[in-house]
């Protein structure tokens, strides 16, 4: 058995770790240090994004190893709330928010799609509209893994919502919406069909946003979401 399916075996499957058991489950992410005699410590690194994610109590070796990937790589950092004040005093130049973490407590908020706006859209049609790069790329990520909710406007995807991460029975909501188009309730309704979608499959979604980013908790919240969780993200300085 792999190292990542025993981590699997061992990590719960509980909203705040959707990313890191996703990472596990696909057998990615490079294991930087491990701890599993007692309660599981982790440090795991996700090169892509990158970020590297810290998991339960982890020691003072741990976390200088943590430590020393993330600044050769000017990666982000999730982490509990109590590795905080070490991160803010190990990262300076770092920027540190909370990461409220949101469930589904009611489902009768969210808008039903009575004029048929939202469909699926595929990887292929998205290439060929003129989309900012950065949220191609996303799509182009999430994409591959999971089908894509779009409202259209004039034949033009402007909305979207993605699974950006996935577990046994959790899924992370990836949403945006085009500058212009926003506010208008593009993003509630492809939110409301990806999670009726996934409620099929037996798996509900996760919302998490950070706290200085009042527009995506608020959408959360008008959409029936509560928060439940809270984590440290911290953002590595931009050039």
């Amino acid at each position: 058995m792999s190292i990542h399916r025993t981590l699997v075996e061992r990590l719960p499957d509980i909203p705040r770790w959707v990313e890191v058991r996703d990472l596990l489950l696909a057998g990615e992410g490079e294991i930087l240090s491990l701890e599993i005699e007692n309660d599981l410590a982790l440090v795991l690194f996700d090169h892509e994004s990158p970020c590297v994610f810290l998991v339960g109590d982890i020691s003072e070796t741990a976390f200088d190893i943590a430590l020393a990937a993330v600044r050769s790589a000017q990666a982000d950092v999730v982490a509990p709330l109590g590795d905080q004040a070490r991160l803010i005093a190990a990262l300076p130049g770092w920027t540190h928010d909370r990461l409220i973490v949101h469930t589904l407590n009611r489902p009768d908020r969210l808008p039903a799609d009575r004029d048929g706006q939202v469909e699926w859209v595929d990887l292929n049609e998205l290439r060929r509209h003129d989309l900012p790069a950065d949220l191609l790329q996303e799509l182009e990520d999430g994409g591959a893994r999971g089908p894509i909710a779009a409202v259209r406007v004039d034949g033009r995807p402007v909305s979207f919502c993605y699974a950006g991460s996935q577990t046994e029975a959790w899924w992370d909501i990836a949403v945006d919406t085009l500058e212009p188009h926003r506010r208008k309730g593009y993003a509630g309704l492809c939110v409301a069909h990806l999670i009726r979608h996934m409620q099929a499959q037996g798996r509900y979604p996760v919302w998490q946003a950070l706290q200085e980013n009042p527009a995506s908790w608020r959408l959360a919240e008008k959409l029936g979401f509560v928060p439940i969780d809270e984590l440290v993200m911290f953002e590595a300085p931009q050039d």
